[in-house]
Parts: C-alpha cells; sequence; structure tokens
C-alpha cells in the first residue's frame, strides 16, 4: 500500500508555519527582528528534494520522495540568509518535521 501524501505546497506551508512557531526559541534577537523587518520585501521560502547533507542527521526509514526540504529566509543583493532548513514529510499517516537553525547550519559547516 502506497502513502497518502499531501502536496509539496501543503508541506511547505506547514512547514512555515513550524518555522514562525520555533523562530523565537531558535534564532537571535537580531536574526528574529531582520525577519520581522525584511520577509515581506525579501523573504523566501524555497523548497526542493531532500540533499544528501539530511542522512548526517537524521535516521530515516522512508524513501526520500516522501519528504520535502524547505528552506526560510532573506534574499540580500550579495547572498541569501538561511535561517531554518526543513526537512518534513509529506505522509499523512508518519508525520516528521526536522530543523537546522541558522546557528547550527553554521556550527556544522566549520
Amino acid at each position: 500500500m502506497s502513502a497518502r501524501l499531501c502536496s509539496i505546497e501543503e508541506a511547505t506551508h506547514q512547514a512555515y508555519e513550524i518555522f514562525l512557531e520555533l523562530a523565537p526559541q531558535n534564532l537571535s534577537e537580531l536574526d528574529i527582528a531582520e525577519f520581522n523587518q525584511h520577509h515581506e520585501e525579501y523573504g523566501f521560502i524555497e523548497d526542493s528534494e531532500p540533499d544528501d547533507s539530511w542522512q548526517a542527521f537524521v535516521a530515516l526509514e522512508s524513501d526520500l520522495e516522501d519528504f520535502v526540504q524547505v528552506l526560510v529566509g532573506i534574499e540580500y543583493e550579495d547572498e541569501d540568509e538561511v535561517l531554518a532548513k526543513i526537512l518534513i514529510s509529506r505522509d499523512l499517516d508518519a508525520p516528521f518535521c526536522h530543523v537546522l537553525w541558522k546557528q547550527e547550519a553554521e556550527e556544522n559547516t566549520q
């Protein structure tokens, strides 16, 4: 039996709602202020297929095709600032979400 999947758009919307709910506990006050000030004009939410980097953070029992990777951030002239990288399940019967916040992403690239 195949999984009951929500649309990519629905999963992306859900990921953004999770971002808004958890951002105050996981981002600096400066990042929150910047996002609040600039998200209307320069904010972005991008969905894509999950990249291979997730395997270092989560052990997935399902197919990666059942997941969406969502980036939330601010687009500046010189570069994008990704505030959260979110892996969210599209499977309605197996909810899952993992967020890599800006500080975690910076620590893992050093």
